[in-house]
């Protein structure tokens, strides 16, 4: 009897230790080609669902890379896909590009600005749906990629510097209209949040520091330099960052790169000027894939 317990003792062992070393499976897994689902979520806004439109390259298993995507001010989540087929299919990774509709997520205020906005809970910004949709679609990866264009390039690199313990390996914010600028001192800032750190809804030099030494890629079409544009911002305080989109751009490198100085910490930080291209999604696509799944990356 005791040789029976012992036995099965050891087997009840091994299939513990075997399930420990199994890799997570996704709640939600993804099937190969081009799909979309309707994620709810529940931990934050389960009143507002989000489409997911996704893209799996036949030779992506699960330890694929992940890419989430983000789209613009037209909110059009399936073109943002769509140009990013095929990249997928020349390194192989996955891509997610979750709909923030303006049913669901109307204006500016809950996506470009991640419904901050007289929210204190961080688990009810937009910016912490990304974090629960990697959660229900990775299949043991640690991390993901982040890509923003536009309005979704503003929501990117506000999430970067708002909620800087996200999981993004790095993040590409493309073609942004304006910035949250990463200057924390009062003394040193043209204006207050949501246009700079001062007297927004984190720890302003804590969260600075955290994001300046993770990755982020600030990407600007060096033709993207109308001032007029129908889509860029006018206010005062976006126009104290410069004309156009390669002046506000250049300025919030160059205010990162002195806050980076002023803390005497290395910086992580990337600025590149894609050369041909304005204010277009797929030249900025087709220059971030290069960045974020190139040789050695």
């Amino acid at each position: 009897m005791t040789t029976i317990r012992t036995t099965i003792r050891a087997l009840a062992a091994l299939l513990l230790a075997g399930a420990a070393a199994a890799p997570a499976l996704a709640a939600t897994p993804v099937p190969s080609g081009k799909w979309s689902f309707v994620y709810t979520d529940a931990k934050g806004h389960p009143d507002r669902p989000v489409r997911v439109f996704t893209y799996r390259p036949r030779q992506c298993d699960t330890k694929c890379p992940i890419l989430i995507a983000l789209h613009g001010k037209g909110r059009a989540a399936s073109a943002m896909r769509d140009y990013w087929e095929l990249p997928a299919d020349r390194h192989g990774f996955l891509v997610i590009a979750p709909e923030f509709s303006e049913k669901h997520w109307p204006k500016a205020a809950l996506y470009n600005l991640g419904g901050v906005d007289g929210e204190s809970d961080p688990r009810k910004w937009t910016y912490s749906v990304i974090e629960r949709l990697f959660d229900e679609m990775r299949d043991g990866q640690a991390d993901y990629r982040l890509f923003g264009h536009s309005a979704g390039a503003q929501f990117a690199h506000r999430m970067h510097l708002l909620l800087p313990d996200h999981r993004a390996s790095v993040v590409v914010a493309a073609n942004a209209g304006w910035y949250l600028m990463p200057e924390w001192r009062s003394d040193k800032a043209q204006a207050k949040f949501p246009y700079s750190m001062v007297d927004g809804p984190v720890a302003g030099e804590a969260a600075v520091r955290r994001a300046l030494g993770r990755k982020l890629v600030v990407m600007v079409g060096a033709n993207d330099t109308d001032p007029q544009h129908a889509d860029l911002d006018r206010s005062d305080g976006a126009m104290k960052q410069g004309a156009t989109r390669v002046d506000r751009g250049e300025a919030f490198f160059a205010a990162a790169s002195g806050a980076t100085r002023d803390l005497g910490m290395a910086g992580a930080w990337e600025l590149h000027l894609v050369e041909g291209a304005a204010h277009e999604s797929s030249k900025m696509v087709r220059a971030a894939a290069d960045r974020l799944f190139g040789k050695g990356k």
